[in-house]
């Protein structure tokens, strides 16, 4: 209640058509729906930051003339607009303690087929002699579903709605809680099908069978990953869920965009790193030392760090 008298102070709620858009978008009138309602809340973290910081902002800011166009939010500062779209996957529930959960970080084969042989194989040899063990640990197993795609989808709907232009920058936050941190970061950055690597040629097509490729995106100059989602999922006592800043947040600049490539205003770069809280810097930091490690070990250490960055730097929410 504190913060919708922030919204309304400022103007958010300024009449009945932008209240029924705030409810809709909570799902507090109509039924509830807990993934819509993430979607809002995560939305709204960004709104209350904006103004916590007087910046100049304006909400489902439209970009181009077609339908359907409109940006979350779209911050002004040192010059530049920030068009920031807000993306909240699914949350998938797991309530039965008995049931193992398997989790595919991310598709290590370009081929379907060749992942899915892999996988079989598990569930014939490994899982069964789990689940199969004397002390009743578990009844069942459940595999997670790679995600990936739903990132290339996310991507290619802010192809539709992003223009570039020199001086602003277009990001799409995804909001998720801090396990699907690692997962999504794995989704982007591994080296077999790593959506912002060379390695993502050939290895995604859309419903008609065509190649995804990278230029079909790059009008996104960045994906802000951020585990907002995990604060509204629980309550965890002493953290206020309504701070932006208090969320794990990493840039993850698109390599393949048209700014990036033709290396255009690329110093807009380093005032996205003032506009919005984040660890990119201190994230990639450690990451990099902890791969040197890793090295010296003959090991690797992607399929975990994210984790372990959270569990060290924000232990409440892990």
């Amino acid at each position: 209640m504190e913060n919708i008298s922030v919204l309304y102070k400022v103007g958010v709620l300024q009449n009945n058509k932008a209240v029924k858009r705030f409810c809709d978008k909570l799902r507090i009138r109509t039924g509830y729906d807990r993934d819509q309602c993430l979607q809002g809340l995560s939305e709204m973290v960004f709104w209350l930051y904006a103004i916590k910081n007087s910046y100049t902002y304006e909400m489902d800011k439209k970009l181009k003339n077609q339908e359907n166009t409109d940006v979350d939010i779209q911050l002004l500062k040192y010059g530049y607009k920030f068009n920031i779209e807000i993306k909240t996957p699914k949350q998938v529930k797991e309530d039965d303690d008995k049931v193992l959960g398997v989790n595919i970080p991310f598709r290590s084969f370009k081929n379907k087929d060749t992942q899915k042989t892999y996988i079989d194989k598990l569930e014939k040899e490994v899982f069964p002699q789990i689940i199969n063990k004397p002390d009743g640990m578990y009844t069942g197993y459940n595999i997670s579903k790679i995600n990936d795609n739903k990132v290339i989808e996310y991507l290619r709907s802010c192809q539709t709605k992003f223009n570039y232009e020199a001086n602003s920058i277009n990001v799409l936050v995804i909001s998720v809680s801090s396990q699907q941190m690692q997962d999504y970061w794995g989704y982007i950055y591994n080296p077999f099908t790593g959506i912002f690597t060379e390695d993502f040629k050939n290895s995604f097509y859309d419903k008609s069978g065509k190649d995804v490729k990278h230029n079909d995106f790059d009008t996104v100059d960045v994906i802000y990953l951020t585990n907002i989602v995990e604060g509204h999922i629980r309550k965890i006592e002493g953290f206020d869920p309504w701070k932006l800043e208090n969320y794990c947040g990493i840039f993850c600049i698109n390599p393949f965009s048209v700014r990036t490539k033709d290396k255009k205003d690329i110093e807009v770069y380093e005032k996205l790193l003032n506009i919005l809280p984040n660890d990119t810097i201190l994230f990639e930091k450690e990451h990099d030392q902890a791969n040197q490690r890793g090295k010296e070990m003959n090991i690797s250490v992607d399929p975990i760090f994210m984790q372990e960055y959270i569990s060290e730097h924000y232990p409440k929410l892990i």
